[in-house]
């Protein structure tokens, strides 16, 4: 696990897996990273147990890789990544890496933001 930065990310953001860790409806109201997944972190720790197709059917992404060097992790201020963190390195995770900075920093960089929100849904 290790930290990025605005400009590592912003600059090579399509070969990252982003995924923020805040509710929907805050991503929603508030906007997310282009290309990002939603995936609350009060969801996490389940969510890493579930099956891959289970996993893509409820997030809408492919399961992460313990061992996936572009896996970033964000949320709104950086708190709630290194509760992320915590829960992904009881799980083996090991070449993640954190988003310190998080939804405020991309904001305050100017980073592209796609406002409103559009974490995905699972169908009922």
């Amino acid at each position: 696990m290790s930290v990025i930065d605005f400009e590592s990310l912003s600059s090579k953001l399509s070969e990252f897996t982003v995924v923020d860790v805040r509710l929907r409806d805050e991503v929603k109201e508030q906007g997310q990273l282009p290309g990002s997944h939603v995936l609350p972190v009060q969801e996490l720790e389940e969510a890493m147990e579930l099956a891959e197709d289970a996993f893509k059917a409820k997030y809408g992404f492919p399961k992460p890789s313990a061992e996936d060097p572009n896996l970033v992790i964000s949320c709104r201020s950086g708190r709630r990544v290194g509760i992320a963190n915590e829960v992904l390195q009881k799980k083996g995770f090991t070449k993640h890496r954190l988003y310190n900075g998080s939804f405020l920093d991309w904001e305050k960089n100017e980073g592209t933001i796609v406002k409103p929100g559009v974490p995905f849904e699972p169908e009922k």
